[in-house]
């Protein structure tokens, strides 16, 4: 198995998640999970939540506790209108109970405003409460409100919904405190991010910058030492977020256009 595939494996086995327990589905016992002992076969060179998926599909197939059903399973209320998907649809073969669970790995950095915090994405589009809320509101209640048009096996017994979070908050370098906000795990995975013009008043002049490439942000940096990373110059043009690692800290940065999150 190469050391990638091994290093975000073994990131959705061990957490920690970005999302605690919602009155709307507990987290998954994602601790019970374990790597294969084959290689993967995990293909890095696609979008980073197709990489996900298919890393949480492998350590599924891998499990002697549940068996995965479907994948991406599409809910349509007729068949001209689709008003959702299942990411996965699981059994659990100690219980015997059906599993839909939702799965997300997320990246949100803490802006203080005078209207209070907001948790922009890198793409600044994306945040975080408007993610909670699509989650709450319609994915984790699909099965509960379109029950009657998913499979007929599927409706002969309760499919309990869950769900699994991952990623980072980045608190701003600034920040005499960790962000808070509705539901984020007190436990979650944290880093720090800052504008590319604070660079070079923040780090040391003789800091190393190295990139981490997209299919390895949700891996803690303490399980991808050996891995070659790409060196980073603060004098380099900025036109999005990138992900660092600095010297040898174990604390993620984001680093960001001088505008952001405008």
């Amino acid at each position: 198995m190469t050391t990638v595939s091994k290093a975000l494996l073994q990131s959705f086995i061990e957490g920690p998640l970005l999302v605690t327990d919602l009155p709307e589905a507990s987290t998954f016992p994602f601790s019970e999970l374990s790597p294969p002992d084959h290689d993967s076969g995990l293909n890095a060179d696609q979008k980073l939540g197709h990489l996900c998926e298919d890393a949480l599909a492998t350590l599924l197939d891998a499990s002697k506790r549940f068996e995965l059903i479907a994948r991406n399973l599409q809910v349509q209320a007729d068949i001209h209108s689709t008003v959702g998907e299942l990411d996965f649809v699981i059994r659990d073969l100690k219980s015997g109970h059906l599993i839909h669970l939702e799965l997300a790995t997320k990246f949100y950095l803490a802006v203080e405003t005078i209207e209070g915090l907001k948790l922009p994405g890198p793409d600044a589009r994306d945040n975080y409460f408007k993610k909670l809320k699509h989650l709450r509101n319609h994915q984790l209640t699909l099965t509960e409100q379109f029950l009657d048009v998913l499979p007929e096996s599927y409706q002969r017994q309760p499919i309990i919904p869950k769900q699994l979070i991952y990623g980072c908050l980045f608190d701003n370098i600034s920040a005499a405190e960790p962000a808070t906000a509705e539901f984020i795990d007190p436990h979650c995975r944290r880093g720090r991010w800052l504008t590319i013009k604070e660079c070079l008043e923040h780090f040391p002049v003789n800091s190393q910058f190295r990139i981490i490439p997209k299919h390895l942000w949700p891996v803690p940096l303490d399980l991808i030492q050996g891995i070659e990373m790409e060196t980073w110059i603060p004098s380099e043009h900025l036109d999005c977020c990138i992900m660092l690692r600095v010297n040898d800290e174990i604390v993620p940065y984001f680093i960001t256009p001088a505008d952001y999150p405008c």
